[in-house]
């Protein structure tokens, strides 16, 4: 009589190289990302020279404009300007990391980190998490001095504030390294990132508003993606957006978010 044959069942081994690879990727991603982390702090100049352009913005928007446009509606001007400020601030930021991931790839650790066996996608990604989280620490700093430009904020409104310019700059920082994957010449890049700076930033509603600017104008400033950010910090800190509703913007910033990494990915290569 025939012994019944046991089958033992054999495990797919494709849940765990899948396993295997996210943790080679994340911790290719956390290891740019620290190291991005370090140089930044290690540069106290940098971090001088940006706090010297807040405190320009402020004195020149929100205190030398204050007494020729005493308010916009019911909001004081150096309130109604306060969430674009900081934007300019998260925007310059998150869009010139591609210039630092554009220099390293061309002379710094990125040649030697693109033959490393772990995903291309990687090394822009450990870009953007140190960009975005340097900038949304900043942005936290910054919303402490609110009371000082007449924003009152609650516990709520100021973590709500955070997060939203957390993902302002996770948008840019990925925007700056599409842009640093599609123009390769670090001079040609630096050129265009100083092009486009001035009219993104201040077509966005930052420093007026849009429901003022004549027609041609306004259609500019639908199309800018810092538009959507601007408005949505300024409802979220004043009350109420100017241009769209609270998800509208959050949508709108979410499916540009989603175009620019599928875009990345693209260039970024395997």
């Amino acid at each position: 009589m025939t012994a019944a044959t046991t089958h033992v069942p054999v495990p797919s081994p494709a849940p765990a190289v899948a396993e295997g690879r996210l943790s080679v990727a994340l911790r290719a991603i956390s290891v740019i990302a620290h190291r991005d982390l370090l140089r930044q702090v290690k540069r106290p100049g940098v971090l001088f020279s940006q706090a010297v352009q807040i405190v320009f913005f402020v004195l020149v928007y929100a205190v030398g404009f204050d007494g020729m446009i005493p308010s916009v509606g019911s909001v004081p001007f150096s309130a109604y300007v306060f969430p674009g400020i900081i934007a300019i601030q998260v925007v310059s930021i998150g869009v010139a990391s591609g210039q630092s991931y554009a220099w390293d790839r061309e002379y710094g650790v990125l040649r030697e980190l693109l033959v490393a066996p772990v995903p291309r996608i990687c090394l822009p990604l450990g870009k953007v998490a140190a960009g975005a989280g340097m900038v949304s620490v900043q942005s936290v700093v910054m919303l402490a001095f609110s009371p000082l430009m007449g924003v009152h904020l609650t516990a709520g409104r100021f973590v709500a504030a955070a997060g939203c310019y957390a993902l302002t700059a996770t948008v840019f920082s990925v925007i700056g390294l599409c842009l640093a994957t599609v123009i390769t010449r670090v001079q040609t890049l630096q050129a265009t990132v100083q092009l486009a700076m001035f009219p993104m930033l201040f077509l966005s509603g930052s420093v007026f508003s849009a429901r003022d600017a004549p027609g041609w104008l306004a259609l500019i400033m639908h199309l800018n993606p810092m538009t959507y950010a601007v408005d949505l910090a300024r409802g979220t800190l004043l009350g109420g957006g100017e241009l769209l509703v609270w998800w509208a913007d959050l949508a709108a910033l979410g499916g540009i978010l989603a175009v620019v990494l599928v875009l990345l990915r693209v260039r970024s290569g395997r």
